[in-house]
């Protein structure tokens, strides 16, 4: 709760995932590779990587369910430069450079669907973040960095506006 808030929603920290209305079984997952090291990107291993060893497998079940019970926040900030573009890239992929579309696998409005996070109202900055830690390979992910790869740096900026703005 010291970084991620009481409701998931903490406005502190712009680097900081919001969790509230996440997918319960993406939290769990996230936190079983937190637990396991799998998940290494940089701040994975600075932050999540001590919090989550201490965590049983209930705490974690536990944990999980509390964050998606919460209420999801949007973003308040003023629309950035590039959400159209972002939009049809969401919506549409881009056939030219094998990307799927985002909607496919984090549904239509973003909200997202089992193992697949909820993207809608998350914060810009952590999105481009985990966007660029999968593009580099800091973060592995075989689903997500593969698509992750053939993205550059604007079109992830773009997404990660269309993402952040949605409520």
């Amino acid at each position: 709760m010291i970084c991620h808030g009481q409701t998931g929603e903490n406005t502190i920290y712009p680097m900081v995932p919001r969790l509230g209305g996440q997918q319960v079984q993406y939290l769990a997952w996230q936190l079983k590779q937190f637990k396991s090291h799998t998940r290494a990107d940089p701040n994975a291993q600075i932050y999540m990587w001590p919090v989550a060893q201490a965590m049983t497998q209930q705490e974690i079940q536990l944990v999980a369910k509390y964050y998606a019970a919460q209420s999801p926040m949007h973003s308040a900030s003023s629309p950035r430069p590039g959400v159209s573009a972002g939009k049809q890239i969401f919506l549409q992929g881009i056939a030219a450079q094998g990307v799927p579309a985002c909607m496919a696998c984090h549904a239509v409005n973003a909200t997202g669907r089992g193992i697949f996070p909820r993207l809608a109202g998350q914060r810009y900055g952590y999105i481009v973040q985990q966007l660029t830690y999968l593009h580099d390979g800091n973060r592995v992910n075989p689903i997500m960095q593969p698509v992750a790869e053939k993205l550059t740096n604007r079109q992830m900026q773009d997404v990660a506006a269309y993402l952040s703005g949605l409520h």
